[in-house]
């Protein structure tokens, strides 16, 4: 008793120390994916913000090129647009400010640098009375306005270093490029105001704007480097070749120097057209953010997805465990349960180390056809079928002597003279000493792979029977042609036998009307016979492949199907002048041809198409014969027609066809032929397509 608890107990702890193990990993894994989400919630609050300082940035820039406007003016220009300007700036400062008190900021670098813009923003009322009293030059406006800019561009920058994932690093990089970029346009709308307003610039002023259109250069480089695709063509598409021509232009004009011409230039003109160019900027900054939002979202729910599953995952797999942990020690306490369960249905055997049998499951006996007691006491060798070479248990034994597993399959004996198959698991068993005691295998039966070639047959079968119904209802459509072909002749015997007996009953019956009678009679029933003997050999199974002529193979195909086209006023085209040869079984291939022929014709007549029309065209396309057939009944549905060489699909009802006709001909073409077909709508109809090889190359 005490050494089954000490049994137990050495059982059970090592599945609580690995349940334990596997809470600590798991719980470890989820802090990490709950940080990554935290991590990427704490960005997306970042981008957020670093928008709201862009939205702010761009309305600074329109305020410091107005302003620069009405200080190079002298106050006339621009005095009508400050106010709202200024308004537009204040709005967007306010906003920044009301966003700021809902989110936590806890990187230092990025609060400093925040605090450090919304003190410089907060100072802009300053420069603003010295703009309205014209007592400050542009060049210290445009500097002023830089600097508060500069400090809001650092706080996005400083953003821009948090993020832990590249993807949203690299587009964060190119997002601040992009608003150094865009800045700098800014700037250059400033300094280019203040230039064209002064008329006679000075040689710092167009050095300092030749150094701003670098800089817009270098930073818009950077932005492509780094930017994703999809940015970088909506940002290639954004610009419009007019104002880019138009500023390109004045830009020449007041880097030259040339006090005549930058006089002609127009302060409004200037402002016009790059005020344009930075609104769509501001149109690309929008798009950017965006994407980065977007992608930061769809990151984010995945992430959470995940952890969910991850959580979901973990609980099963705690229950599992904890259930297996149940169920063993049930099993446990259940040992004698347990060793009949394995007993009854695991086949397994034991035997000493000269391979003498020592147990054997109940599995094993029933599968092996022997009793216990049959086999206890027994070389293995009992079991061993004479179809397995010596060469693969020598193997086996060399492996299991040398202390290791062989794994094999292996075809055994019955007593009865049967067989079964088995996946082998042999291992040796050992001592105290480290020593082989014993062997002991385990085996799984295959032996229901049998039923995988059963089945194997069984669809072999139902191609047969698909054959055979084909077939069946060939012979139907072969009867329905020669009830056609009988038709004439019957009604001809019909006049000739009434006329037979009107004369007989008028007494007139002579010699000479029963010898016409009997001649007539007799072409009649020839001409019957012949239509029997054409049609057994057209539906005659061809055993041999042989060299025919196609064209011939289509006319006896068609005259065959002849007075169904006369009884339903189907009208028939087809080139008798073209001669190609094939080899194969031209009765299977007029067989095809008269499924297509018959689909044709019922779609015609159900669509009740008032000039009904078959046109059917032979041409040598390469090195295939090419057969097409079209009709004028109004196509195929494009919902069933990949369907329609499917076996027992069809769209008429069930007393009317079995679904194998086009199944049968695909295979025909395909398979019996080596050819293709496939089918099409065409303006009026459906053209069916059969390629064939050509013996003339």
């Amino acid at each position: 008793m005490i050494s089954k608890v000490k049994n137990k107990i050495e059982f059970v702890i090592p599945l609580v120390i690995l349940l334990v193990v596997f809470v600590i990993l798991t719980v470890s894994l989820m802090s990490i994916k709950y940080s990554k989400i935290q991590s990427l919630e704490e960005i997306e609050e970042h981008i957020i913000l670093a928008t709201k300082l862009s939205k702010l940035l761009h309305e600074t820039q329109t305020e410091r090129g107005v302003s620069i406007g009405f200080i190079s003016s002298k106050g006339i220009k621009f005095k009508d647009d400050i106010a709202p300007q200024r308004e537009k700036t204040d709005r967007k400062a306010k906003e920044l400010h009301r966003f700021i008190k809902t989110v936590n900021i806890d990187n230092p670098n990025i609060a400093n640098a925040l605090s450090g813009a919304i003190k410089e923003i907060d100072k802009i009322s300053i420069i603003r009375e010295k703009i309205d009293k014209l007592n400050i030059s542009t060049k210290d406006a445009i500097n002023v306005y830089i600097g508060i800019n500069e400090t809001i561009l650092l706080t996005i920058v400083e953003i821009s270093k948090i993020s832990q994932f590249p993807v949203i690093s690299q587009n964060i990089i190119a997002y601040s490029n992009f608003l150094y970029y865009k800045e700098n346009a800014g700037i250059e709308r400033s300094v280019g105001t203040a230039i064209i307003s002064n008329k006679a610039p000075k040689q710092m002023e167009i050095i300092h704007l030749n150094t701003i259109m670098v800089k817009q250069v270098i930073y818009r480089k950077m932005f492509l480097k780094y930017i994703s695709d999809r940015s970088k063509l909506y940002s290639e598409k954004a610009y419009e070749e007019k104002h880019l021509r138009n500023i390109d232009n004045m830009r020449t004009m007041m880097l030259s120097g040339n006090i005549l011409a930058i006089s002609h230039l127009s302060t409004d003109f200037w402002f016009d057209n790059i005020t344009k160019k930075i609104n769509r900027l501001k149109e690309i900054d929008k798009h950017i953010s965006d994407n980065i939002l977007v992608y930061i979202k769809k990151e984010l729910s995945s992430v959470k997805w995940n952890l969910f599953l991850f959580i979901l995952f973990n609980i099963a797999s705690v229950i599992i465990f904890v259930s297996m942990i149940l169920l063993i020690s049930h099993l446990m306490k259940s040992e004698k349960r347990l060793k009949k369960l394995i007993d009854k249905y695991i086949i397994i055997s034991t035997t000493d180390k000269k391979g003498i049998i020592t147990d054997a499951s109940e599995a094993f006996c029933k599968m092996s056809e022997y009793t216990k007691k049959e086999l206890i006491g027994k070389p293995h060798n009992i079991i061993r079928h004479p179809d397995m070479p010596s060469e693969a248990f020598a193997t086996m034994w060399k492996t299991i002597k040398q202390g290791k597993v062989w794994n094999g399959t292996v075809k055994n004996l019955k007593k009865d003279g049967g067989y079964y198959w088995v996946e082998a698991h042999i291992e040796p068993l050992f001592d105290k000493k480290r020593e082989i005691d014993s062997f002991i295998a385990i085996r799984l039966d295959i032996t229901s792979k049998k039923d995988l070639e059963e089945a194997v047959e069984k669809n072999r079968q139902h191609q047969l029977h698909m054959l055979q119904q084909s077939r069946l209802a060939q012979m139907g459509e072969m009867i329905s042609m020669i009830a056609h072909q009988w038709r004439q002749p019957l009604n001809n015997l019909s006049l000739l036998m009434n006329t037979v007996v009107l004369r007989y009953a008028k007494d007139k019956l002579s010699d000479t009307i029963i010898a016409n009678f009997e001649k007539n009679s007799n072409i009649q029933i020839q001409g019957m016979s012949r239509t029997i003997d054409d049609f057994r050999d057209f539906f005659k199974p061809e055993k041999e492949k042989i060299d025919f002529c196609v064209n011939d193979s289509i006319i006896d195909t068609l005259s065959m199907l002849n007075p169904v086209f006369q009884q339903y006023n189907i009208f028939i085209e087809f080139d008798k002048k073209q001669k190609l040869c094939s080899n194969g079984y031209p009765h299977e291939l007029g067989q095809a041809l008269i499924n297509i022929i018959n689909n044709s014709k019922d779609a015609l007549i159900e669509n009740d198409i008032k000039d009904k029309s078959l046109e059917i065209t032979l041409e040598k396309i390469d090195k295939k014969i090419v057969i097409k057939v079209r009709d004028n009944a109004g196509g195929i549905k494009d919902s069933i027609i990949n369907k329609i060489f499917d076996p027992y699909f069809s769209t008429k009802q069930e007393s009317n066809g079995t679904g194998l006709g086009l199944y049968m001909t695909k295979l025909i073409i395909e398979e019996h032929m080596g050819g293709y077909i496939k089918a099409q709508n065409t303006q009026n109809g459906a053209v069916f397509e059969i390629g064939i090889n050509n013996i003339d190359g």
